[in-house]
């Protein structure tokens, strides 16, 4: 045993590690800042159960903390399979050398990316489905729930994700690593959407920008359907908003998914990744 030789082997090894990482600056940034905000938002999380027994901000859910809380958790996975679905279906069409093939095929780009992707989605809402189902049983929560609603809901997420999650595929395309754009949803979703506290404890400010994000709509809306027996007409409101994002968001994902297509066309890197 050359324990000289074992070592400089070993630092070899973590030295083409260190450099790798070095060379997607972008995912490196995005790892270090989401640590940051996860230490946020526990920070928020503990002022909000340091409130007491009482929660009265989460009253309209129900009341019941356990559940407030795995819903929120359990829409917060669904919101980052659904964002990734585009790019995963990607990314698995070159690791398999069969994208540039498939880009050969009579299919505009939005109905290639919907059926390459719609596996993916009906995973996510299943997935959703069976863990959630699971999670309830094992903490004996009580729900009271509109089903038809909750499905409802559920898919009019994914659809009004579509938009962003194509933004996040044209821009993975060209980053290869790193996407900002779906870090930048996910991780504004964890932190101002009420996944784990009610969006009234943000600061005014922060509650605009909560507002404007469709998951914020979307989780109040789950929650509603799930606890509170929720019909349409209550949710009106937050509908017509998932609704406004997908008419904007997914002509929008087109343009961009097919520039950064376009892009690594022209550079030559379309089976990179």
């Amino acid at each position: 045993m050359n324990l000289e030789r074992d070592l400089f082997v070993a630092w070899l090894f973590l030295k083409r590690s260190v450099l790798s990482m070095l060379s997607y600056r972008t995912a490196l940034l995005l790892s270090l800042f989401t640590g940051f905000l996860s230490v946020v938002q526990f920070g928020l999380m503990a002022k909000f159960i340091s409130e007491g027994n009482d929660f009265p901000l989460i009253a309209q859910y129900g009341g019941d903390l356990l559940a407030y809380l795995i819903i929120g958790s359990t829409f917060t996975s669904f919101v980052g399979v659904a964002l990734s679905s585009f790019q995963g279906a990607i990314r698995s069409e070159q690791q398999m050398g069969t994208l540039e093939y498939l880009l050969l095929a009579d299919l505009p780009v939005s109905k290639l990316m919907f059926f390459s992707a719609i596996w993916n989605f009906t995973n996510a809402l299943l997935n959703t489905a069976v863990l959630f189902g699971i999670v309830a049983v094992v903490f004996k929560i009580t729900l009271s729930m509109n089903l038809f609603l909750v499905v409802g809901v559920l898919m009019l997420s994914v659809l009004s994700l579509s938009g962003i999650g194509m933004i996040s595929a044209g821009t993975i395309l060209v980053t290869k690593r790193g996407d900002p754009v779906g870090w930048i949803f996910t991780t504004a979703t964890g932190l101002l959407a009420g996944v784990v506290f009610p969006v009234e404890l943000l600061p005014q400010w922060l509650r605009s920008v909560s507002n404007l994000l469709p998951t914020t709509h979307a989780l109040h809306a789950l929650r509603l359907a799930l606890t509170a027996q929720a019909q349409w007409q209550d949710l009106k409101a937050q509908v017509l908003y998932l609704v406004l994002t997908l008419v904007i968001t997914f002509p929008l994902g087109l343009v961009i998914f097919q520039a950064g297509l376009n892009k690594a066309r022209r550079v030559g890197s379309l089976a990179d990744y």
